[in-house]
């Protein structure tokens, strides 16, 4: 009796967890298709939470942006009617996903659609019959949906419960006859028609059809978050009928890897965490050439303490043969490379497989006209600012046929056992030397050197360096610094923005993991000014400033111009 009892507990126990993750899945999955490339989800209850915390409401966000004239007096009453009477639940859940297809005569359709929750249809159609530009236009009754073509390209479609604002686009391309030997036009496709089986899929597939049935998917909204991100390789691969080399196993290579992400607005930052999964032949390949990790002291020495961006990587390069061998094309790149006097091999091994790069002394305000240069060194006398590339060499036979068929084709020049820029090199401004150890890449001759010499520690944010130990890839990137440099002119229409866009932001952290065996860890951090306060409610601010910013240029623009032309702007000064 006893275990009947216990067994009977663990059965419910069961139970109510499947139930509990099952709730996690938000009920919106099964309007959106299998085949979506991307999608990202919000939660606006949430977010609102957060700001009204912060003393923000969306009133107080209105009363902000639009001030007491008629234009922004008309725009304010459009918006709390779309707010207060279209019928929409603008606490529930919102999502906005895409859908690309390579059509049979190998077009391209994109669809981009906003879906949201619904409280009263019936309230909807009331408001749309009110609006100016919906005037003239059918609200037509499906069986499981209603819809309202707004426009070329654009469809309304509802239910009892949600609703859907689609975009579409239809690109087509001049296709050759080969018979006449002449590009032809193809016929004009039916845009609408096409839209409204797009839409109408949304609405009548079948759960196994939609996201609700693929566990990434709904796996990642048992992570609570303020937002979610996902992505398909999977709509990719109708387009690989297109290339003009069918590849074995690309298909296979490509098909079923995803990226989930979650976003969330902690005080102070704003955090993205992204996993990475891949399908069983790409795991295979990520696990057998495991990579290292980014070695920190290619970035040591570099010599400025005004440092704008870091780009750091490791990674094995055998990866990129074993990709190959796995595509059953080794052979056939050896092949087309013969004429070269190198196999593919010696590419990806002629380096170790660590890059650097780092970006520093960004500022507009050190621009000279071209025409101001200095004789000695033949460079501008205040260059827009400074960088180093520079990547270990591997195999050092295979990196000097690479460089001495460079030289054989005037890019490069060789002294000794140096290379030096030259041709294509010296004509873009930059300054190149590689030898037996490295290949370096610089906006100047006194950078490198300084670079090389060792002489001068870089400072680089401490709490950023620590974040970039033990990772595969790591982004950094200096906002406030950056912005800096590009506020000196007062006078700037949008000087304002930027000035409060730079006593915003701080700086953007991005690292990625190597792969686990199962998956690809990656985080990505965007740090604030004000540690303290929540970054919605941050980013909002300025957001909101800039709106303003924006309205109140628009409107000088708009009032020059009827100074300008009292009659109104001419068609031809209009179009163009």
């Amino acid at each position: 009796m006893k275990q009947i009892v216990r067994t009977s507990f663990l059965v419910l126990l069961m139970a109510a967890t499947v139930v509990s993750c099952k709730n996690k899945t938000p009920k919106e999955a099964k309007y959106i298709p299998k085949e979506a490339s991307f999608v990202l989800s919000l939660d606006p209850q949430q977010m609102q939470d957060k700001l009204q915390k912060g003393g923000i409401s969306i009133d107080t966000l209105i009363k902000r942006i639009f001030k007491n004239d008629s234009l922004d007096t008309k725009d304010k009453v459009r918006i709390n009617e779309l707010r207060e009477n279209a019928g929409i639940d603008w606490n529930g859940k919102m999502f906005v996903f895409m859908v690309q297809k390579t059509n049979g005569d190998n077009s391209l359709s994109n669809t981009v659609s906003v879906l949201g929750s619904l409280k009263e249809p019936a309230k909807l159609e009331a408001y749309l019959k009110t609006q100016e530009e919906m005037k003239g236009k059918e609200i037509k009754k499906e069986k499981e949906y209603s819809y309202l073509v707004m426009g070329a390209g654009s469809m309304l479609a509802w239910n009892d419960q949600q609703v859907i604002v689609t975009m579409y686009t239809h690109v087509q391309k001049p296709v050759y006859d080969t018979a006449e030997m002449t590009f032809k036009r193809p016929n004009p496709a039916n845009t609408e028609a096409e839209m409204k089986v797009q839409v109408g899929k949304y609405f009548t597939q079948k759960p196994a059809e939609s996201l609700a049935d693929v566990d990434i998917f709904t796996d990642m909204f048992k992570e609570k978050a303020d937002g979610y991100v996902f992505t398909s390789a999977n709509s990719s691969l109708a387009g690989l009928s297109m290339l003009p080399l069918q590849i074995p196993k690309l298909e296979e290579l490509l098909k079923d890897n995803y990226v989930t992400a979650t976003l969330s607005f902690d005080d102070g930052k704003i955090v993205a965490k992204s996993t990475s999964y891949t399908n069983q032949l790409l795991g295979n390949v990520l696990k057998q050439y495991a990579g290292p990790t980014v070695n920190l002291s290619m970035i040591e020495n570099y010599p400025s303490q005004n440092i704008n961006g870091i780009v750091l990587a490791a990674f094995n390069p055998e990866i990129f043969g074993g990709i190959l061998k796995q595509l059953e094309v080794e052979g056939l790149v050896n092949s087309f490379m013969e004429k070269t006097g190198f196999t593919s091999q010696d590419l990806y091994k002629s380096l170790k497989g660590e890059i650097a790069v780092v970006v520093s002394d960004v500022n507009m305000g050190n621009l000279e006209p071209d025409s101001k240069t200095d004789e000695t060194s033949m460079r501008k006398k205040k260059p827009f600012g400074k960088m180093i590339l520079t990547a270990p060499v591997g195999d050092k036979l295979a990196f000097a046929k690479i460089m001495d068929k460079g030289v054989e084709q005037g890019f490069l020049k060789k002294e000794g056992t140096t290379y030096k820029a030259g041709g294509l090199f010296s004509f873009m401004g930059l300054y190149m030397i590689a030898d037996e150890k490295n290949l370096t890449i610089a906006s100047d001759s006194l950078t490198y050197v300084q670079y090389i010499s060792k002489a001068t520690k870089s400072t680089i944010n401490k709490e950023a360096l620590d974040k970039f130990r033990g990772k595969s890839t790591v982004f950094y990137f200096d906002i406030a610094g950056t912005l800096n440099g590009f506020t000196r002119d007062p006078s700037g229409a949008y000087n304002q923005s930027l000035n409060n866009a730079k006593n915003t932001f701080k700086d953007i952290i991005a690292t990625s993991d190597n792969f686990d065996g199962k998956n690809i860890k990656a985080q990505l951090e965007i740090r604030l000014q004000n540690e303290k306060q929540n970054s919605l409610v941050t980013l909002t601010s300025l957001l909101t400033d800039i709106a303003v910013d924006m309205r109140v240029q628009a409107k000088r623009e708009k009032e020059m111009d009827e100074k300008l032309f009292p009659g109104g702007v001419p068609a031809i000064i209009r179009t163009n």
